[in-house]
């Protein structure tokens, strides 16, 4: 019998949460029962990113990119004795445009993990959440969409529950890298912040979020809030910066003013015009001008940063929490309610995570830990001190009205929870700190602006 460390690891995980405590050893054991139940619907959320690691020292090593299919077996399994064969089971994510999943699956060993349960008889649904998918076919310039025939969305507009809504008065000029500013435009704008999701995660009764916590480029940090980016259909519904500079007030695409960069800008949509109607030589031109204009800018301002890659941006963490807000309250239909919807447990996979050009050029950080909890921003601000960051440098981790979209009234009652460590009670989370040897080297634009 080969022996698979990684499952043992989750297992025991499983017990020292005290999951089912009175059966724990005994052919009984159901530590997922309290949480899944017979005839649920149940959506695992692995972190599915990319199939290639953009940092060419670890080119082909996806251990810390996407998450270990070792972890997401123990899931499955266990979820298989809550459901106790009724019921729905989903794994699922919304990786990027460019993501081949297949290659992932290959290269990861999902391929097989798909195939013993195919041989137990044993059903899953494996489910791209994407809208499409693409091909980048050369510097920058993405091939003809691949739509996905299953896919169905739900549009939920959060309107003045989003965490964007304290910007509408300043008509912010939201965009997504590859994705047209109009498009983006069309989903928040005049009080309407409308989120295009896929419908399978509002089905779900339950879902099992497994994280692959990185650095990231525009956030600082990605865990177990960030991952549910991953449920949406059409990306272009999600604002990751507001396009202009931090100087005047314009946005938070970069710190200073510069006409270079609003020419940048230009360009860049010209460029995802050209590709998305196939005029590739043009798009690989006008991807030129873009970098030439972003060269230019750099050099007469001094201020290398660009599409919200860096500590000043303060639109992604408000798109990730809306939603996570989403699925905390938005009913099967995306109509929002009084009361949570559906339960969220976060099982993070923190055998070997992302520091440095995360989340899709990171280096190997292995910390060889399972880290659970059944509140995502709970998770994170754990996640934070591990990686020895400042969680007040964090947007979701600081900002006042941020609790409450996860069921808890203050900050203060949040860091009044437990913290357990291999079954032995180790204070609240006020009280835990991380140690010198988990921290992470930050994104190198949030150097020196996010540690602790």
């Amino acid at each position: 019998m080969v022996k698979n460390p990684v499952y043992e690891m989750v297992r025991n995980s499983f017990a020292h949460a005290g999951m089912d405590r009175e059966h724990w050893g005994t052919k009984h054991w159901n530590p997922l029962g309290v949480y899944i139940h017979p005839g649920d619907t149940v959506l695992i959320k692995p972190n599915w990113v990319e199939n290639k690691n953009k940092n060419s020292a670890v080119h082909d090593n996806l251990q810390c990119l996407v998450t270990n299919p070792s972890v997401v077996r123990v899931i499955i399994d266990y979820a298989l004795i809550a459901l106790n064969d009724t019921g729905r089971l989903i794994v699922g994510d919304a990786p990027m445009q460019s993501c081949d999943l297949e290659e992932m699956f290959q290269i990861t060993g999902y391929n097989k993990l798909w195939d013993f349960y195919n041989r137990q008889n044993v059903t899953l649904e494996i489910a791209d959440l994407r809208k499409y998918r693409t091909k980048d076919i050369s510097r920058g310039v993405l091939s003809e969409p691949i739509f996905n025939d299953a896919a169905k969305a739900i549009n939920v507009d959060l309107a003045s529950h989003s965490m964007h809504a304290d910007k509408d008065t300043d008509h912010p000029q939201y965009k997504v890298t590859d994705y047209l500013q109009t498009d983006t435009q069309d989903y928040h704008n005049g009080g309407k912040h409308i989120y295009e999701v896929n419908k399978l995660a509002l089905q779900a009764d339950v879902i099992i979020n497994v994280p692959k916590p990185k650095t990231h480029r525009l956030a600082g940090m990605t865990a177990a809030v960030k991952n549910f980016v991953g449920i949406t259909y059409e990306k272009a519904s999600l604002p990751h910066r507001i396009e202009g500079d931090v100087q005047t007030g314009k946005g938070d695409a970069y710190n200073k003013r510069s006409v270079w960069k609003e020419w940048m800008h230009f360009f860049d949509e010209k460029r995802t015009a050209n590709a998305i109607t196939r005029h590739y030589r043009y798009a690989r031109v006008n991807d030129l001008m873009m970098k030439a204009c972003y060269v230019m800018g750099a050099l007469i301002t001094k201020d290398h940063y660009r599409i919200g890659s860096w500590y000043g941006n303060d639109t992604i963490w408000r798109t990730a929490v809306d939603l996570n807000y989403i699925l905390n309250y938005a009913d099967n239909n995306g109509i929002i309610k009084d009361i949570k919807q559906r339960t969220i447990l976060t099982i993070g996979d923190m055998i070997v995570c992302g520091e440095k050009e995360g989340p899709v050029g990171p280096t190997p950080k292995p910390l060889s830990m399972i880290m659970i909890a059944d509140n995502c921003l709970a998770f994170d601000r754990i996640m934070c001190r591990i990686m020895g960051f400042d969680e007040n440098r964090i947007g979701h981790l600081h900002h006042p009205d941020v609790p409450t979209r996860f069921g808890y009234q203050n900050w203060c009652e949040l860091e009044s929870e437990n913290v357990w460590i291999d079954g032995t009670l180790n204070g609240t989370i006020a009280e835990f700190e991380g140690r010198k040897e988990w921290a992470f080297e930050p994104y190198s634009t949030w150097k020196g602006h996010i540690e602790k």
